[in-house]
């Protein structure tokens, strides 16, 4: 009971990327999943609810009214709002709140075995990101980049360096992580990445990642069609830096607007073995051989499988 946890989230994903995100939690010993569903009408929902372990919620007009929001405020506001009704509803001992391409890695021991051994006084653990990148040419194993200082990343990067922005420690998307924490603290509210009390103040949490080697492994550019499904919805929703997002911009302004993004994304997420030695030289470099598919087409079979076609 002590090490126990629920992960919840606010969805609005392919079907295939629902599965995979719920399989992995479930297979990674979550005893329950309060899956929200920005769009009410979410096939996924179908496949899901009837297993018990799982609550999903159609985020419907009706729910954000509830909520005191309204139905098309910001997403980013109405996601806060979702995961702070959800860690309240929340009986186990820890709530870890994650996005749907977000996949918690703990190497050697189980999530609960981690969450059960953090002293009394450590309210909540972040887990901080693994970004994946595409090695080209392709490895079997898949690749991540770590945070880095900003040094390092301009020597990476080279002269892509710009793209990193200067607080994202030499990553595309977030380099903070996601908080795992402990339920039933009063007056706190969810946010991204962590759970805060009211006033803006952090609660006592523990940063953990290489060297326990526990990581929260960001799936975000790795597909261009998914990344460009994405770009309104992220450019919007501080999603990029605001530089990065002014460069979208731009060139969805020209008449070749689909290769310019399509280089730009291979410039921020695509990265060859020179890039890659030299993220090895810096430290920043996770390479693991892992299938995160695996859990889906054990847990779900015929309904994964033509969710990926």
């Amino acid at each position: 009971m002590q090490g126990e946890w629920r992960a919840a989230a606010i969805l609005n994903e392919g079907l295939a990327d629902t599965l995979r995100f719920a399989a992995w939690y479930l297979s990674e010993g979550a005893h329950s999943l309060l899956l929200m569903f920005d769009n009410p009408q979410d096939p996924a929902i179908g496949v899901l609810d009837p297993d018990p372990r799982i609550t999903c919620i159609p985020c419907t007009a009706e729910f954000w009214r509830d909520l005191g929001m309204a139905p098309d405020a910001n997403f980013p506001k109405r996601q806060n709002a979702a995961l702070t009704w959800a860690y309240r509803q929340t009986r186990e001992p820890w709530f870890l709140n994650v996005d749907a391409d977000e996949f918690l890695y703990v190497e050697g021991r189980s999530i609960a075995d981690l969450l059960a051994a953090e002293p009394a006084d450590v309210e909540a653990v972040r887990i901080i990101t693994a970004e994946v990148v595409t090695p080209v040419p392709a490895r079997a194993a898949l690749q991540f980049r770590l945070p880095m200082e900003r040094p390092a990343a301009k020597r990476v990067y080279r002269r892509d360096a710009p793209l990193f922005g200067p607080r994202r420690r030499g990553l595309i998307g977030h380099p903070q992580g996601k908080s795992a924490t402990r339920t039933g603290l009063a007056d706190v509210r969810v946010r991204q990445h962590w759970v805060e009390r009211a006033g803006g103040g952090i609660v006592a949490e523990r940063e953990i990642g290489a060297a326990e080697r526990c990581f929260l492994l960001h799936m975000i550019g790795q597909d261009f069609a998914a990344w460009r499904r994405k770009l309104d919805w992220r450019s919007g929703s501080r999603g990029f830096t605001t530089p990065l997002t002014e460069r979208i911009a731009a060139a969805r302004a020209e008449p070749d607007a689909e290769a310019r993004l399509q280089a730009l994304h291979d410039a921020m997420h695509k990265m060859d073995d020179a890039a890659l030695a030299r993220l090895e030289a810096e430290g920043a470099r996770l390479e693991l051989a892992l299938d995160l598919d695996a859990p889906a087409r054990g847990m779900f079979g015929a309904a994964f499988a033509p969710a990926l076609t």
